[in-house]
């Protein structure tokens, strides 16, 4: 994901299927966020784990959201691996049951905007309203529309993920007047504001 990761003094283990998955790196993704980077071990079972996973921790009080996640990557299985990652199951991490997810090479629209080198809005655009646009097509509202929610992946696509707050309601509204097509125009204005102000190059200097 983003190069916000930190080393972390965690366990380097985590239990899927009951068996013991030893990782020789364990990256903490973000400072205010469960969620973590391992690289594997080889010379182990890997049950079908590719090298590297990213692990969800269960936020305190959070166990119904946990399980709707659960929910979502289930109803939504035919998407995984293009729109939103690849959920490999769930295990226990830090003594706390995880989601066991796919690694997301990309950056986010967050530091998208706070980077000097642009992407145009129109590819932007497009390419968000093609990912929110899949989750539609599905029955999906997508309610957690942040920035950081958002890669734009080496594809060229984005991903989407943290699902929590996905919901399927049974009255969806048409895409061009739904909450997931006008979400596509908040974000963008989030991301626009983000990139106006953001230090100019002319303004850095080394010290």
């Amino acid at each position: 994901m983003d190069s916000l990761s930190e080393k972390t003094q965690l366990q380097s283990s985590f239990y899927f299927g009951g068996t013991p998955i030893r990782a020789e790196i364990v990256e903490r993704l973000h400072p205010s966020r469960e969620v973590y980077r391992l690289k594997l071990e080889i010379h182990q079972d890997l049950h079908g784990l590719p090298r590297v996973v990213i692990l969800k921790k269960r936020k305190n009080g959070w166990e119904d959201e946990f399980q709707q996640e659960i929910k979502v990557y289930e109803k939504l299985k035919s998407l995984q691996g293009f729109v939103i990652p690849n959920l490999f199951g769930q295990g226990t991490f830090d003594n706390c049951p995880v989601l066991i997810l796919s690694e997301v090479a990309g950056r986010t629209l967050l530091n998208i905007a706070r980077d000097p080198s642009d992407v145009p809005m129109e590819k932007l655009r497009y390419e968000l309203e093609n990912a929110m646009e899949a989750l539609h097509s599905h029955g999906a509202k997508y309610l957690d529309q942040r920035l950081d929610n958002f890669l734009l992946c080496d594809t060229g696509a984005f991903m989407i993920v943290d699902l929590e707050q996905v919901e399927f309601p049974s009255d969806l509204k048409d895409w061009k007047h739904s909450i997931n097509y006008g979400g596509v125009g908040s974000l963008l204005y989030l991301f626009n504001a983000i990139r106006k102000n953001r230090p100019s190059l002319g303004n850095v200097h080394s010290v």
